[in-house]
């Protein structure tokens, strides 16, 4: 028996030594046409498939000699090889122009197409070309959650970053802040400096540029005394205007078409568009220089005072139901900041002056002249 297993071993190790010698002998050899070399495998993909040389087609058949060996023998056919999907799609498109080369990324997609054409010679990044199969998030643009009580690995395991025992880490724990254990805190130990002023008043800056750029575009009507309540209702500035506006002189630069930078005069000074528009305006505060500007331009600017009811009532008189309140009177330390109390509701169009009706005493002088 033991003879008999033996000699099963010895051929089955023989079959073994044969099979591989036959497989070595079958492999495709390397071709030599007269194109670019190739490369013939025996199961080609549908991408391998796409790169054969159209004619002639070349079919390899490998065989047995008579001695044992092996031969190789070379057939042309007409007939093309059968495509999968991947490759029936594809096999449709345009070739590739000369002198450019198709950046795939990871390979060709399923439409058919292979990704942006890059002309030959163009210097590709390091990160590639923006496509969707490349988009990322910036560095540290996502961050994972913090999972607490997953093993010391994690950083926050066992105790979950809270130490050991005390106040602070049982459930529930939420200590005011400041809270020192019952010492004095910090903020009692230090002296207080400064004060918090009860007559400080806020206002909104508004520039002479915004406000001409909002008439000459028509969304503010210069026909009328233009108030505060005209400037939040055409969405120049937001309801929240604090103790009121305050009109300021700055206006739009001119800029060189040429240089496409700021122009400046002969002495290196700043150009500034001029106010032409015409304009009556009443507003809580006017700085000196715009208040020049719009008197040299035809207009007036008046300083009127509203308490923050006031201003309320002016801007939303409709939250008043059973009428408006009666305008505050200025207080003292304002009376030489402003012109007069303001008026509630808001002033409406100017009226344009009316021309004096003629008596028969002046009809008659005139006439006799």
């Amino acid at each position: 028996l033991h003879h008999m297993a033996l000699s099963v071993t010895t051929a089955a190790a023989a079959v073994r030594g044969a099979l591989r010698a036959s497989s070595a002998a079958c492999r495709p050899p390397r071709l030599h046409g007269s194109g670019a070399s190739m490369r013939v495998k025996n199961h080609l993909d549908p991408r391998h498939r796409l790169h054969l040389p159209r004619p002639p087609l070349v079919r390899l058949r490998c065989g047995t000699t008579a001695t044992g060996g092996s031969v190789w023998t070379a057939t042309a056919s007409s007939a093309r090889p059968t495509l999968s999907a991947a490759g029936a799609a594809g096999a449709g498109r345009s070739p590739a122009p000369r002198g450019a080369r198709g950046y795939r990324g990871v390979g060709p997609r399923r439409d058919g197409t292979s990704g942006t054409l890059v002309k030959h010679g163009t210097k590709i990044p390091d990160e590639g070309i923006m496509a969707l199969n490349n988009l990322r998030d910036n560095k540290g643009a996502k961050w994972d959650k913090v999972r607490k009580g997953r093993g010391r690995g994690s950083g926050k395991g066992k105790t979950s970053g809270r130490g050991h025992n005390g106040q602070k880490s049982r459930a529930g724990s939420k200590l005011r802040l400041g809270f020192e254990g019952g010492q004095t805190p910090l903020r009692l130990t230090l002296p207080k400096r400064g004060f918090n002023n009860p007559k400080r008043l806020i206002f909104t800056p508004l520039n002479l540029s915004r406000l001409q750029e909002w008439i000459q575009k028509g969304r503010l009507d210069a026909s009328k005394t233009l108030t505060m309540k005209d400037f939040v209702d055409s969405r120049m500035m937001d309801k929240r205007i604090g103790s009121g506006v305050k009109l300021l002189a700055t206006l739009r630069r001119v800029w060189d078409p040429v240089t496409k930078k700021p122009a400046e005069n002969t002495f290196g000074a700043p150009l500034y568009k001029p106010l032409t528009v015409k304009v009556h305006v009443e507003v809580s505060r006017v700085s000196a220089q715009a208040k020049e500007m719009i008197e040299a331009a035809g207009g007036s600017v008046v300083r009127v005072h509203y308490n923050r009811l006031g201003i309320r009532a002016l801007l939303k008189p409709n939250k008043f139901p059973h009428g408006l309140p009666k305008p505050a009177r200025t207080p003292v330390f304002l009376k030489d900041k402003v012109d007069r109390e303001g008026t509630l509701p808001a002033p409406g169009p100017r009226a344009t002056p009316a021309a004096p009706e003629e008596t028969p005493q002046i009809a008659e002088a005139s006439a006799v002249a």
